[in-house]
């Protein structure tokens, strides 16, 4: 088994983004070439496509170096990879994401230094006031 590394940098889309000492960043590695990625988000990512993944915590402000391990027999040079970072809050609720993949691993797509902006997540909103849209004039 022969263990190849993926690093790169974690950063925000902008300085609102904070990191409380009990975040956890998951960065996950997987074999995208079947999926519509775009409509799959964390933790809904079926295992059987997990290449890899990693967990840091402690980290206390962006830019967020992180290195990935992973096995280089289980590359396939004929698929597609995709690395994305979703950071999690104590209550393990999503708190922000880079809501895509990134290509990684082949000949066109970094192996190292890749970057990854992360944003605010979408979390839908418990409080009603916004839904006052009853313009029927």
């Amino acid at each position: 088994m022969t263990r190849r590394t993926l690093c790169g940098v974690i950063q925000s889309l902008n300085d609102h983004c904070t990191l409380d000492p009990n975040d956890v960043i998951v960065i996950s590695l997987c074999d995208i070439t079947l999926w519509d990625w775009t409509r799959i988000d964390f933790p809904h990512i079926p295992h059987r496509y997990i290449v890899s993944n990693v967990k840091i915590d402690n980290c206390d402000y962006f830019p967020i170096p992180f290195t990935l391990y992973y096995n280089a027999e289980e590359i396939d040079g004929n698929l597609c990879y995709g690395i994305r970072c979703d950071i999690l809050n104590k209550n393990q609720e999503l708190k922000y994401s880079s809501e895509r993949f990134i290509n990684v691993l082949t000949d066109k797509y970094p192996k190292t230094n890749v970057h990854i902006t992360v944003m605010p997540a979408d979390i839908p909103s418990t409080s009603t006031t916004h839904d006052k849209n009853d313009d029927n004039d």
